[in-house]
């Protein structure tokens, strides 16, 4: 009888086992296929609503109360430099009034492309969608470091520049800004607006420009002549740069900055050079200054030449001090 309980109470564990790991199988396979089927249902609603909204979408973008005015349109105050409306040209330019919906997935990046094309705008930082229909465009603008001098038959026109040498509206510049700019001579031609000087010498002239904007006023500079062909030293080839002072003082300053010529002073090393002049001679701003200063390889002083008076002068002159004596 022992034998009979003893097997019967084995059995009975061994049931108790078998159900135990069954459930304990069977659990954690029921959460899986509960979290599959969840995904499948927010699949199968996304995948719905999407082919509905494909449907209604070209409907409904289009509504008066999601297309985008003019007066829905802000950007970055414009800079003291600028005289021009960027907003209203671009807008105008781009055929923004009434065109764009702000449902629009192509929305921002056909207005960022509208603003990049204006010849002010040198960068489009943000874009900021509201409702009702509106954008707002925060940009960096262009700043005129300088003025090619551009000669033709009906006169002269200094064309601004920033420092890429992007071609920039001259009307807007205002023309005592123009006026106290450094002038860059001796270009022919130039670009269409809104694009880059391909020649080296504007180039080099304007990062010259930038590089003396802090001591230009204080120099009394006024334009910046590169030569008309470019010199060879070794492997280096470059174009040599002169300063005109207002007094007509004629600087040598050498290659653009970032040359890296051998032999040649740095941009600190030559406005050293540059002030040791002024402190001998004076202001540069005087027809007394000197004629010709090198600083390329030291400081080298060409003075001014002095003419002395013709004879028949110097005849009147002893006349009248000979009347004076009497």
């Amino acid at each position: 009888m022992e034998g009979v309980a003893m097997a019967k109470a084995k059995r009975k564990i061994s049931r108790g086992k078998s159900s135990t790991v069954n459930g304990a199988t069977r659990g954690p396979f029921l959460s899986r296929v509960r979290v599959l089927l969840a995904l499948a249902v927010v699949v199968l609603l996304g995948w719905g609503l999407h082919t509905v909204w494909q449907h209604v979408a070209p409907t409904v973008i289009h509504r008066d109360r999601y297309i985008l005015t003019d007066s829905g349109i802000t950007i970055s105050p414009l800079p003291e430099w600028i005289l021009g409306d960027v907003r209203a040209e671009v807008v105008h330019n781009a055929g923004l009034e009434r065109r764009l919906s702000v449902l629009d997935d192509t929305f921002a990046q056909v207005v960022k492309d509208a603003f990049e094309l204006h010849p002010w705008v040198e960068s489009v930082d943000k874009i900021t969608k509201s409702f009702p229909p509106g954008v707002h465009v925060e940009l960096t603008y262009r700043r005129p470091v300088a003025v090619v001098e551009m000669a033709y038959k009906q006169g002269v026109e200094f064309v601004p520049i920033d420092r890429d040498t992007v071609h920039l509206p001259p009307q807007d510049v205002p023309d005592i800004r123009r006026q106290y700019l450094p002038r860059i001579g001796g270009i022919a031609a130039r670009p269409p607006l809104g694009q880059r000087w391909a020649d080296q010498r504007v180039k080099g002239a304007a990062d010259l420009a930038v590089c003396l904007a802090d001591s230009w006023e204080e120099l009394h500079l006024v334009d910046i002549l590169p030569s008309a062909r470019p010199e060879i030293r070794g492997e280096h080839r470059y174009y040599v740069f002169h300063l005109i002072s207002r007094g007509g003082t004629r600087i040598v300053w050498g290659a653009a900055p970032g040359v890296g010529l051998p032999g040649e002073g740095g941009l600190a090393e030559k406005l050293r050079r540059l002030r040791q002049c002024v402190a001998s001679y004076g202001p540069l701003d005087s027809a007394r200054g000197p004629d010709v200063v090198d600083v390329r390889h030291g400081l080298e002083i060409t003075p001014r030449n002095v003419k002395k008076p013709s004879a028949v002068k110097q005849a009147a002159k002893a006349t009248e001090d000979q009347e004076v004596m009497k």
